[in-house]
């Protein structure tokens, strides 16, 4: 057993003394305790020490901060500069000071604009003067401040959209009378939207006002509460829902009409505008023509004698001078009466705007590439021809005021009437060139035909002693239209259904051959790469359109040059405006506002357009693509029928070859519509609201229907709205890669034709056409890997789409049916919407 050592013996550490760590005061520390721990000790720092070491990537941060706190000084002096110019207009003084509008907008109709506006300046013990469907007042209270009321007609009323829209772009600020008894309805709801859609709620100048709330106070503020949680979902910039009968909280609205500086909106702002307050017309020597003196405060940018200005609903015309308006309190040197001085404040230049609003092409650029125009020779030649290839026989010339003839081929020995029911191959349909085999047998009919001139106004199947035709009446005339306005509804809510279900499909003809039903179209390999050429085949209205070569900057440098030239804002001038139709003084209204916008340079010109849509989720109508629509661009409203497309996000909008797919009809959604027309130009991003307003005054709905809203994207002619149209077939046989197809052709040319073009399946495969089986359109194709028999198999083909000439609207009735239309409603309706779905 190992012995067991002794115990260590127990010691401890020679001292028992605890040294904690030194405080150190840090930054904190003041003057003096440093002084005193220092003990008149200094410290020399040393050379490696005495700099911080810099990198680049110190030195980039620093100078990067020191970019980013510049330009943000830049961006508040560009700020205060703006609040400046804008107040600087209203700080003027006497005779050169400037109102300030205020549209007064009711959105029920137990409400009056009249009551809002003496209610409020009843509070401020301003009396209310004027007369009309203007109020002014004098605030002395408030900075000695001059309101000016545009009183408007109630939301809720059909035919006051339009109305509260002018007034609205015209006005500093924006009024909204609420009612605590009578909810605001949908005419209303669309009226507010829309006003949002321009950009009404941007600029900062909207107020809200109830006339009344009830006596209780828990029910008033339930009222209240409810009133400013339904504005504000249109205007988030609502702080406080007022009370007019309230004296206080309407001098609180006064006060922050007289106080507060309207921001405005960018599209507004950066255009001249005048709200006349006086409107004179003179006629000049034809009488339906004159010059007519519009006199107002010019308000956003200058106004320039050489740009364009635009009335509503009658398009653009040109100055022919700006002068300075007539004021009793300027005098003259010699003595104390007073006196009119009239200078002229702008004229126009050599460089002043025309009125020519589309390119007109030379002869020769419009024909170079046409390679077999006839020459004057073979021009001159041609009766002598035709006579030859006829026997000898001329066709007479329709005399003046008469309708022309033509001849017609008929066996020998019939009269005209029973050629009257003889068809000519001109009458059928022409779906393509005609065969050489038919113009063979044509030629060795001639001699056993005979030509015989008929009436080309004639129907040719109408027989001669026909009555004429007999006009409906009128109710007669209007329980047709309803019901046939009904009958295309329901038609195009089914098409629409069927489009979403099958988006693009279509069932090849049997009776025409698909090469020639569907010879406009084209196959593409990729849809997103292949190139496409964006100038041919154009239609004769792109020679009408103008093009720019960077249409953004151009703004830019249109806008910048506005700013330098023309009439000062805030300068009260009267804007002689010359060739205005009698037809404008006739329908002015002194009730409603009369507003002069000026344009830019360039802007009276036609270009291909487009903007944006966001589709409206309270409106459920079926919009389709060319249907005839209002669109609001900025100032101006045209009447357009619209191509819709798909809104592009990758290549800055363009995407790689600038194709994009068409839209049959406009969709609700998140993802926004590119929607194109023939347009004048607009510069700057301005918003686009798109209405669909009554057809005809016998129309069951006379509402305005609000169909979306967005804002301009861009000027782009080579922009290609592709349209897609898509062949399906049936897998008859399946092996493994390869399947037999059928009813996608029905004879073996189409097969032929068709072969180079890659097929699709729609569970994701691709493939291609192989060969042709039998006469009856079966093919072999070949795929990239097994597929279905429950499969579809499909073959995508394209067509460039356009749309339609413009025109500005009148403020009439938009896509009215034409009564010969209603005539034969079913035949009309089955071929005339088949083909301008899948033809167009």
């Amino acid at each position: 057993m190992r012995p067991t050592e002794p115990a260590a013996a127990h010691s401890h550490r020679p001292t028992q003394k605890q040294t904690n760590k030194a405080f150190k005061s840090g930054h904190h520390s003041s003057k003096s305790s440093l002084k005193d721990a220092a003990k008149g000790r200094t410290s020399r720092p040393s050379e490696r020490k005495s700099r911080p070491k810099t990198t680049n990537a110190t030195l980039a941060a620093s100078h990067s901060k020191l970019n980013r706190r510049n330009h943000a000084k830049q961006m508040q002096g560009k700020k205060l500069a703006a609040l400046e110019d804008v107040g600087r207009i209203f700080s003027r003084k006497g005779a050169d000071r400037v109102s300030r509008v205020v549209a007064v907008v009711p959105l029920t109709g137990d409400l009056s604009a009249l009551q809002i506006v003496e209610q409020l300046l009843k509070s401020v013990d301003v009396e209310c003067e004027g007369e009309g469907a203007v109020r002014t007042g004098d605030v002395v209270k408030f900075h000695n401040q001059s309101l000016r009321f545009i009183l408007l007609p109630p939301a809720s009323a059909p035919s006051s959209l339009f109305p509260i829209l002018d007034a609205t772009a015209a006005a500093d600020f924006v009024v909204f009378g609420l009612s605590s008894e009578v909810e605001v309805d949908e005419v209303g709801e669309t009226c507010l939207r829309a006003l949002t859609g321009t950009g009404v709620g941007a600029s900062g100048g909207v107020l809200g006002v109830v006339a009344t709330l009830p006596s209780n106070l828990s029910h008033s503020t339930a009222t209240r509460s409810s009133l400013h949680s339904f504005l504000t979902h249109f205007f988030p910039t609502i702080d406080r829902l007022a009370c007019a009968a309230h004296a206080t909280e309407a001098s609180t609205v006064v006060r922050a009409l007289c106080d507060k500086i309207p921001k405005g909106t960018r599209w507004r702002e950066g255009r001249p505008r005048v709200l006349a307050e006086r409107v004179e017309w003179d006629a000049n020597e034809d009488g339906e023509f004159g010059t007519l003196r519009v006199e107002g405060v010019v308000r956003g940018a200058r106004m320039s004698a050489d740009r364009l200005i635009h009335l509503q609903g009658f398009g653009d015309f040109m100055i022919e001078k700006i002068t300075s308006a007539p004021r009793a309190t300027r005098t003259s040197k010699a003595g104390d009466e007073t006196m009119d001085v009239l200078e002229d404040l702008s004229v126009p230049s050599p460089d002043a705007d025309d009125l020519e609003a589309e390119n007109v092409p030379d002869d020769a650029d419009l024909l170079l590439g046409e390679q077999t125009w006839p020459t004057d020779a073979e021009i001159a030649s041609a009766p002598a021809a035709s006579s030859s290839r006829l026997g000898g026989e001329m066709l007479p010339p329709a005399l003046p005021g008469t309708t022309p003839r033509r001849l017609k081929k008929v066996p020998k020995g019939t009269s005209a009437y029973q050629a009257a029911w003889i068809l000519d191959d001109s009458d059928d349909e022409d779906w393509g060139s005609e065969d050489e085999e038919e113009v063979a047998t044509d030629d060795a009919m001639d001699n056993d035909s005979e030509s015989v001139v008929m009436d080309s106004g004639m129907d040719d199947t109408a027989s001669v002693s026909a009555r004429p035709f007999a006009d409906l009446s009128p109710e007669q005339e209007a329980i047709q239209l309803q019901a046939y306005l009904a009958d295309r509804a329901r038609e195009r809510a089914l098409q629409n259904r069927d489009d979403m279900d099958f988006p693009d499909e279509i069932d090849t003809p049997l009776e025409v051959p698909a090469r020639e039903r569907f010879q406009r179209f084209r196959g593409m390999k990729s849809f997103r790469t292949s190139p496409w050429d964006p100038y041919e085949e154009l239609p004769e209205e792109y020679s009408r359109c103008f093009m720019f070569e960077d249409f953004k900057r151009m703004g830019r440098k249109m806008e910048l040059k506005a700013q330098r030239e023309g009439v000062e804002a805030g300068t009260r001038v009267v804007v002689h405006i010359k060739n205005v139709p009698r037809a404008l003084i006739d329908a002015h209204n002194p009730a409603l506002p009369l507003v002069v916008f000026g344009l830019l340079k360039h802007e009276h010109k036609y270009s291909v357009m487009h903007f944006t849509i966001q589709r409206n989720t309270e409106c459920t109508e079926t919009v389709r693509s060319k249907d005839p629509l209002v669109v609001i661009l900025g100032p101006r409203r045209f009447v357009i029928n619209p191509i819709f497309s798909a809104h592009t996000s990758r290549g800055g909008g363009r995407g790689a070859n600038n194709v994009h797919k068409f839209e049959r009809f406009l969709r609700h959604g998140i993802n926004a519509t590119i929607a194109t027309a023939y347009l004048p130009i607009t510069f700057g991003s301005q918003p686009a609201v798109l209405l669909r307003v009554p057809a005809s005054a016998t129309a069951p709905d006379q509402t305005t229907h609000l169909i979306g809203t967005g804002s301009l994207l861009s000027s782009d002619p080579t922009r290609i709205t592709a349209k897609r149209l898509i062949l399906t077939g049936h897998p008859f046989k399946v092996h493994k890669k390869t399947a037999t197809i059928r009813y996608m052709f029905f004879n073996q040319p189409d097969i032929e034709y068709y072969k180079p073009i890659a097929l699709r399946t729609k569970r994701g495969r691709t493939g291609h056409i192989r060969e042709s089986l039998g006469t009856h359109g079966y093919f072999k194709a070949g795929f990239d890997g097994p597929i279905d028999q429950m499969d579809v198999i499909c073959l995508n083909l394209y067509k460039r789409c356009f749309p339609k000439w413009a025109s500005v609207w009148d403020g009439g009735y938009v896509g009215a049916p034409k009564i010969r239309e209603i005539e034969d409603a079913a035949e009309a309706r089955g071929e005339d919407e088949r083909d301008d779905v899948e033809m167009e």
